[in-house]
């Protein structure tokens, strides 16, 4: 897999500018003519001629309407002699889960709990709520259990494959068809589970995203503005 990522990489390569220092304001404003099967337009983003798409199975989906049940996933400690473990959640976490949620444990087949309590805890800066889960039978091991509640379904909104979701340190992205060009747009990220992911500010029914692949086009964009390189400058 990582060979066939690099060898698209490498099909993908196109002009670039000469230092990473300049902004992506400085960037190429205008349409080049296509290198090795790909081109570069400012405000447009990046085109790759069928050939290109062919090659590296470029895919792409509508975005959709529907209602999407995340999972919420934490760590437990269980408590010897006990049908207990504990926990620590963030206010985010906390806020998400209510007393009676059902839980699912990793590595532990067959066993099954739910939330006992969530409570502030007074004395700790950084963590500020402890998970209590009752389990019907002890937890195997003492070590650290990985645990997660499923989440009701949110209202039916717009959605995309998982695979369209581009997580970088400045946020989330998406490859967004805009004619012959495929453009990287922030979106706001919902419910999120294994499959699907919610967008609450980005996308609406019917836009069309790249689904694969999604790693090679940014990829290619950094060449056009950087020369992929890797620079402090952040995008």
């Amino acid at each position: 897999m990582m060979k066939l990522i690099l060898l698209s990489l490498s099909a993908l390569t196109i002009a670039v500018l000469p230092s990473c220092t300049e902004s992506d304001a400085n960037a190429v404003a205008t349409e080049r003519p296509p290198e090795n099967g790909a081109q570069f337009k400012k405000g447009e983003g990046l085109s790759l001629t069928d050939e290109m798409s062919r090659s590296i199975g470029l895919q792409t989906a509508e975005v959709e309407e529907q209602k999407i049940a995340s999972r919420l996933q934490f760590t437990l400690q269980p408590r010897p002699g006990t049908n207990e473990a504990t926990g620590w959640l963030n206010a985010s976490q906390a806020e998400k889960i209510q007393p009676g949620a059902v839980v699912e444990f990793a590595g532990q087949p067959g066993t099954k709990g739910k939330v006992n309590s969530v409570e502030k805890h007074a004395l700790s800066a950084l963590v500020d709520f402890e998970i209590i889960v009752e389990t019907d039978t002890t937890l195997v091991g003492s070590g650290e259990i990985q645990a997660a509640v499923v989440l009701p379904e949110t209202e039916a909104a717009s959605s995309i494959p998982r695979s369209a979701l581009l997580s970088t340190a400045e946020g989330y992205f998406v490859y967004a068809k805009n004619g012959k060009f495929f453009f990287r747009m922030g979106v706001t990220v919902g419910a999120m589970n294994d499959d699907r992911v919610e967008i609450t500010v980005g996308l609406y029914a019917g836009d069309e995203v790249v689904t694969t692949p999604v790693i090679s086009l940014w990829m290619a964009e950094l060449q056009v503005l950087r020369g992929g390189k890797a620079c402090t400058c952040g995008h």
